[in-house]
């Protein structure tokens, strides 16, 4: 399908993937134009993502943080478990890894 796609669309020069995985198979399907005439830029922070981003065939993937995403979790459970009033949306951080 991404194939599909650059090829209806040959002057895109940026691509958000909802995931790492997506992003990656966007760098595979665009071959040679990865990092350098197309920006790639996918999600979650996963081993192989950042291993891209090292390598500059991955722009850049926003890196979740499962610690912080625990810890929060957590101390509203403690909140709610002794009725106190917690957000109905709670924002985690989460951090952009590029290479540059």
């Amino acid at each position: 399908m991404t194939t599909n796609l650059l090829q209806g669309h040959p002057g895109i020069d940026g691509i958000f993937a909802e995931n790492d995985e997506m992003a990656l198979g966007a760098v595979k399907a665009l071959g040679s134009k990865a990092g350098k005439s197309v920006a790639v830029v996918g999600f979650d922070g996963t081993p192989d993502g950042l291993k891209a981003v090292a390598n500059g065939t991955l722009a850049a993937t926003v890196a979740q943080q499962p610690k912080e995403l625990g810890r929060m979790v957590v101390e509203n459970a403690v909140k709610a478990a002794k009725g106190q009033k917690i957000n109905g949306t709670v924002k985690v951080p989460v951090k952009v890894v590029a290479a540059k």
